[in-house]
Formats: C-alpha cells, structure tokens, sequence
C-alpha cells in the first residue's frame, strides 16, 4: 500500500512538455518561432469558409504521424483533437525519461478539451440527416467523447493511474493542471501527463464563435489580426492544437534523476458568476483566481515577474483581464512583464493555457520572454507592461499564467524556478 502524503507538504514539479501547434510540431520549434515573433495566422486552407464572413484561422499541417500511431488506422478514426493530444502527451513523456513500466497504476492522464470532436460531431449528424441513422460512423462515439484523448494515451503506455478529462471552455487546460497536481498532492499518483487538446478550426468552431461577433475579421491581414491589448484589436484568431505537460512529485523526480523544468506553486480558480459569454468588466473573478493562486504559493504580487495572460484579442476581454492585474497587482502592475502567447498562435480554447505554460516554462529556463506581436498602438485604458514585438531577456523566477474561459470560469497557474 502507497504512503498517504502529506498535501502540504508535497511539491509537483514539471518534468517534461510536449505540444503541437500552429508555429511549431515540436518544444523546440515552438520556441524557435516564439523567439522569432512568427505568427501562424493564415487564410484558410483546411475548412472552407466560402460563406463565412471570417476567412482566417491558426491551422496546424500535421507531419509525419507514424512514429505516434504505429496502427495507422487511427489516424482516420480520431477526431484531430485526440490525434493533437495523443501526439503532445507523446512527446512529453518521451521528454520526461519516466520508465512507465516500473509503476504504471501510479501514472495518469488527465488532458482537457473544450469542445471536443465537434467536427465528428457535426460530419455524422450531417450523415444521419442525409443517409438515415445507418450512416453514423462505428467510431462516433469514441471521437466525440471529451476523455478519449486522456484513455488513447493511456492505453498507448500502459498507464493505469488516474485518467478522465474536464471542460471549462478556455480554461481548461489550466484547470487539468492544477487538478492534476492536486492528485499527486493527495498521493493519488507520483506522475501525471496534463493540459489541453482542441480542434475547432473548422465549420462549426468558426460558426459559433462567428455569430457572437468574437472573431477578427482582418481577412487581408491576416498575421496582424491577434492583437493583444492593442488599441485597435478585434476579436481572436480560432487556432488548434495541444500543449501536455509531466508533472511528477518531487521526490519521485528526483530518485531518478529527472531534469526539473520547474515547480507548480500555486493555482487558483474561480467563477465570474456574471455572464454566459462576457468576462466581468471589473474582472471580479480573475481578481479572485490571482489572489488564490498567489496566497497558495505563499506570494506577493511582488514576487511575480512574468504574466502568461489570458490576452485573447478581445475588447472587452483584454481590458477586464487588465483591470484585474492591476487590481491584485498595485503598484507593482506598471513593472510585472506581460506578454500574450495568442498574439501569434491564435486562441486555441481548451488547448490554450497547456501550450502557454510551456511557453511560460521555456522563460523560466531561458531567461528570454517571447514577445507579444501586433503592438501598433497601445491602448491608453490598459497600463500594463507589455512586452512588444520583440523578445526581451530577463531573469525570471516565478509566472502567473491565466486562462479565463466562457461561463466566467478562470483558472490561474504559478509556476516557478525550483528552488530547494
């Protein structure tokens, strides 16, 4: 029988990434384009938006897929968000080292969606409408359930641990993280592969957010369309993909000799409780997920000196999350650096807040923030220190990174430099 531990006193470190997105396939590639200032915003080629006012998407062109799917048959039978999982969990466990075999009822999956295979969806419902009920696909039902990219790679590795899935729109992945993380404090797991899968590059992503107007619409430019806190923003860039990470009790990392990336501190989540859609414009809750994650880490805001923000491209979004930060943050907010990852892959939902914490962890181990493209004009309602355009180097030790999702639901990452 495993040794209850104590919550308080066990840490969980990060001990291996994984991602594929609209800029990179690979960690390294991500942040070789992240560096770079590359933006993966384009017209696009995969869905065909002939009726749709909005023309542009962050589309990612799969590559070779068969060191992922030795049955290649499965590539045709997941829906993209579970191929985009399957292929970041892959990578991260590989980056990790862990020998899975030695204790595989002790590792887990936990990799959130937000609105899962809403393309298989929408391809079988158009079959049953067109050619009667016999036309559904045998494989509906695994590619449109939310934990399929969770039990995929669980059966890919033969890990037995805890393994489901959550939703919480656009902070889902943040949640996974920190809920994750909660499991190896409760002695639940000594590893956990977690974050975000999501593919709604497509008829139906670009509908539902199309008709609520959250969309930009800069079709003949299409690069500078994601402009975080910018003056003259206009909605987000829908964009795919997934960011996985390993967490891994302390101890357990160490007894093998893991490269650390760095330590989860902190989380907080929270709930507007305001609107269905827009963010409370004093962001009341996003207030209240920063407080959480910082008072879980035992910080002050001044302690902090990077924010992953949530920096959607939004109105309403940016200047909510901006009146947050300076609410929690005082006077300390004109100093902390904030940058938006979405500036150049777009706003990939439930996948967003995995890939942006391994573009916060890269930070941390590099010294050097990725910068937030498309600053033309800074917007004189937001006072926060924005890192334009180009990468800044900068010591940094401890990020708050935010992800805030429709339905008023926020979840808030603290993630630092390990320290003993």
């Amino acid at each position: 029988m495993t040794k209850q531990k104590n919550p308080l006193e066990t840490r969980v470190v990060i001990t291996g990434m994984g991602t594929i997105n609209p800029i990179g396939n690979t960690v390294e590639e991500f942040w070789d384009s992240l560096i770079a200032g590359k933006s993966g915003v384009r017209l696009a080629r995969h869905t065909d938006l002939s009726e749709f006012s909005v023309k542009i998407g962050a589309e990612i062109d799969l590559p070779d897929l068969t060191e992922y799917f030795p049955q290649k048959k499965m590539i045709k039978r997941l829906d993209r968000f579970e191929i985009f999982g399957h292929v970041a969990a892959t990578q991260a466990l590989k980056d990790s080292g862990l020998d899975t075999e030695r204790a595989p009822q002790r590792f887990g999956v936990l990799v959130g969606t937000g609105d899962a295979g809403v393309d298989v969806q929408f391809k079988n419902i158009k079959n049953v409408v067109n050619k009667g009920m016999d036309a559904v696909s045998p494989f509906y039902v695994v590619g449109t359930i939310p934990s399929t990219a969770s039990a995929y790679t669980a059966r890919a590795f033969n890990l037995q641990g805890p393994n489901f899935s959550v939703n919480s729109a656009c902070a889902t992945s943040n949640h996974a993280i920190g809920l994750a993380a909660m499991l190896i404090k409760m002695g639940l797991a000594d590893a956990m592969l977690t974050g975000g899968a999501e593919a709604v590059v497509n008829i139906m992503g670009f509908g539902g957010f199309g008709v609520i107007q959250a969309l930009s619409e800069r079709n003949d430019s299409p690069e500078t369309a994601s402009r975080p806190f910018d003056k003259h923003r206009d909605g987000f860039i829908l964009g795919e993909g997934a960011g996985v990470l390993c967490l891994e009790e302390l101890e357990h990392a160490r007894g093998r000799g893991a490269r650390i990336y760095g330590e989860i501190k902190g989380f907080g989540f929270s709930c507007d409780a305001h609107d269905m859609v827009a963010p409370h414009p004093d962001g009341r809750g996003a207030c209240n997920a920063m407080e959480l994650a910082l008072a879980s880490a035992k910080m002050n805001a001044e302690d902090i000196d990077l924010i992953n923000a949530h920096g959607t491209s939004t109105i309403l979004g940016d200047l909510s999350e901006s009146r947050a930060v300076c609410k929690v943050f005082g006077p300390a907010a004109e100093k902390v650096m904030v940058h938006s990852t979405k500036s150049m892959i777009g706003h990939l939902v439930g996948a967003g807040g995995g890939t942006e914490a391994i573009a916060g962890i890269l930070a941390l181990e590099k010294n050097v923030v990725h910068p937030t493209i498309n600053q033309f004009e800074p917007d004189p309602e937001i006072p926060l220190n924005i890192v334009r355009n180009q990468s800044r180097e900068a010591r940094v030790n401890n990020i708050l990174l935010n992800s805030f999702g429709f339905g008023g639901q926020n979840a808030t990452l603290l993630i630092s430099r390990l320290k003993d």
